[in-house]
């Protein structure tokens, strides 16, 4: 069975993961806010930011590593959000290497054309056979309340947040960094990229999703998605198949 050019399979989504079953187009390397799961029975090339390589049936990818993967013709392959708590576990102790990545152990069934029933129950099946033994750290409460306000439509004012968490402004970015793992900047791209995915899964096209999500124009949001998933909007956006769990 050969592989497309763009992800043509089925995506559900939630507000901290996203699931994906198809085929996968091979990818250039990139790096995002989310732990990424794959399951491919019939084994996927994956590099990391360093050049090291495997081919694995199962693999578990930390937040913010930078990979890249080649196309197999069937997958499933799970996000979650850097800031979803199974996500934060994952990236206690990740390491860079890739080969610490496999996880050929995990036994998991991909449907063909999964209903929202199948979905749940492989999302389900992929958490269970994922190592979670330690819960993620605490975050400073001034990190909880600069994702907050991050995350929303209204602008930031980093020196009332910064007093109100006792703070200096340096102090808080650094707490921010280090309990999220990216800087301000970064984590605030990252959230426009996910506003203007839901938006595309909201029926808009590139170019009304760039505007929604506060990017400058639709050549803007490209170059950042190219970053983030190592494709095109084009080829990870225009052919897949959106569908709800209701």
């Amino acid at each position: 069975m050969s592989t497309p050019a763009r992800l043509n399979g089925t995506v559900f989504a939630s507000e901290t993961w996203m699931l994906y079953v198809g085929p996968l187009v091979a990818t250039r390397r990139h790096a995002h806010h989310a732990a990424q799961v794959v399951i491919a029975p019939q084994g996927l090339c994956i590099e990391d930011g360093a050049g090291g390589r495997l081919h694995a049936g199962a693999a578990v990818i930390p937040p913010r590593m930078p990979h890249r993967h080649g196309a197999c013709a069937h997958a499933a392959m799970l996000f979650l959000d850097g800031d979803d708590v199974a996500s934060r576990a994952l990236s206690r102790d990740a390491e860079p290497r890739c080969a610490t990545w496999g996880r050929d152990a995990i036994d998991v069934s991909v449907p063909r054309d999964p209903t929202p029933e199948m979905a749940r129950a492989l999302m389900a099946s992929i958490l269970s056979a994922v190592d979670l033994r330690q819960p993620p750290e605490p975050r400073h409460p001034a990190a909880r309340r600069m994702c907050a306000y991050l995350d929303g439509p209204d602008p930031v004012d980093l020196a009332r947040l910064s007093h109100e968490a006792g703070l200096s402004p340096r102090q808080m970015r650094h707490a921010f960094a280090r309990d999220v793992g990216l800087p301000m900047r970064a984590y605030l791209r990252w959230k426009r990229l996910r506003r203007a995915i839901a938006a595309v899964d909201g029926g808009a096209s590139l170019s009304a999703a760039a505007a929604a999500a506060g990017f400058a124009d639709s050549a803007h949001l490209s170059r950042v998605f190219r970053e983030q998933f190592g494709m095109t909007p084009t080829q990870g956006l225009s052919s897949i198949t959106w569908r709800t769990l209701d």
